[in-house]
């Protein structure tokens, strides 16, 4: 939402959309960055600063249909996928934007002065891209990009910057006709608490929490909105004969879930519920598998703990081009239908396999990505 300070000038504005959790906590990991290298920074919604049916007709409308017609969803987004329909889609998309939340954000970016402008998502980019266009916005723009792909839609010739996961997102940039150059690869920013939490210990984390040590210990969550199958495999693999393991379970904002999760009867030393929760650093300190849905932000912040993963059947879309991309760098499981708990019982029988996921996964996570994201924004300010 937009602040009641617009008029205040900062060093950087970053421009988000509340779509899903995984864009706004990027956003707050960057910010929080940039305020411990003593400079000011503002988030901001983009879709805030228009009437709320531009935000229903967008992002309202894209939830619907993946709700309602995945299949749909999934062949709308791999055909815009292709450079030449991406282009074509960013280029409608931008117009619309334009025409509709435009003048709120060139008011707010004449009253507050940023040095830089930031987005964690495409769409305010495009906007921004337009003003440049018309030659009166000379700040640098920069890009975070919060999953392990890039889409068309974030390929923009005015951005300075953009933040990826890994070396291979550079040549997705390369595709686009953008310099290998503008991209720097970073990981994708997670909050500080993780990089205190990865100091912990299993035992320290434990103690933090106030759980009881355990032999083994499962994280079950679906991303911050409770999304998947969570509650059948909560069930199943409390049938399941897992000695001496314990099932934490996040439920996040999905308050449904969590109502349902509580009325699972079993003791504390085998199932933890919990609702929304700021500890998930410490948890992911403590536990040997993170049984989850690929979004970008959550798998981000496994991967920099270490933590391997079992994925779940992924949203449509660019959550398939993560587990995609989880897997191949062996970091991750794709679970089968009706095996859970076979590959659960496999996997934590076999230590030798599951130390190489663990390094897999420290090798593609970083969790000072929001540090290195916000010492190369200096260095664009100068």
């Amino acid at each position: 939402m937009m602040t009641d300070k617009a008029h205040e000038q900062t060093d950087v504005l970053i421009l988000s959309v509340e779509a899903g959790t995984g864009h706004g906590r990027a956003a707050q990991a960057v910010a929080r960055a940039l305020e411990g290298r003593g400079m000011t920074a503002r988030i901001e919604d983009a879709f805030a600063f228009g009437p709320h049916w531009v935000f229903a007709s967008v992002i309202g409308a894209y939830l619907r249909v993946l709700e309602l017609a995945p299949s749909l969803y999934r062949f709308l987004y791999h055909s815009a996928a292709r450079p030449k329909a991406g282009f074509l889609g960013q280029q409608l998309m931008t117009a619309y934007l334009e025409a509709f939340i435009g003048e709120g954000m060139a008011d707010l970016i004449r009253r507050s002065q940023p040095k830089a402008i930031l987005c964690t998502h495409p769409f305010p980019m495009g906007v921004l891209c337009r003003f440049q266009e018309k030659g009166w916005l000379k700040q640098p723009l920069a890009g975070v990009v919060t999953d392990f792909c890039i889409h068309p839609f974030w390929a923009f010739p005015g951005v300075h910057r953009y933040y990826v996961a890994g070396e291979a997102l550079l040549d997705e940039l390369a595709s686009y006709g953008l310099d290998r150059e503008r991209g720097q690869v970073t990981g994708i920013p997670i909050d500080q608490s993780f990089q205190q939490a990865a100091r912990l210990s299993r035992s320290e984390a434990e103690a933090q929490l106030g759980l009881s040590p355990s032999g083994r210990r499962l994280l079950v969550m679906g991303g911050g909105l409770g999304l998947g199958p969570v509650e059948d495999w909560v069930r199943g693999l409390l049938r399941a004969s897992l000695a001496d393991t314990q099932i934490v379970v996040i439920a996040g904002r999905n308050e449904d879930l969590e109502t349902r999760l509580r009325t699972i009867i079993a003791p504390p030393e085998r199932l933890v519920v919990l609702g929304f929760t700021n500890r998930v650093p410490a948890l992911m300190a403590c536990s040997d598998l993170f049984i989850t849905k690929p979004g970008g932000l959550s798998s981000s912040e496994a991967l920099a703990m270490g933590l391997p993963q079992i994925l779940f059947p992924p949203l449509p879309g660019h959550e398939e081009v993560n587990q995609r991309f989880l897997i191949r760098h062996q970091s991750a499981w794709e679970v089968k239908e009706g095996e859970l708990v076979a590959q659960v019982e496999a996997i934590l029988s076999d230590e030798k396999e599951l130390e190489a996921r663990r390094e897999a996964a420290r090798r593609l996570g970083n969790v000072f990505a929001a540090d290195a994201v916000a010492a190369d924004v200096a260095k664009l300010i100068g």
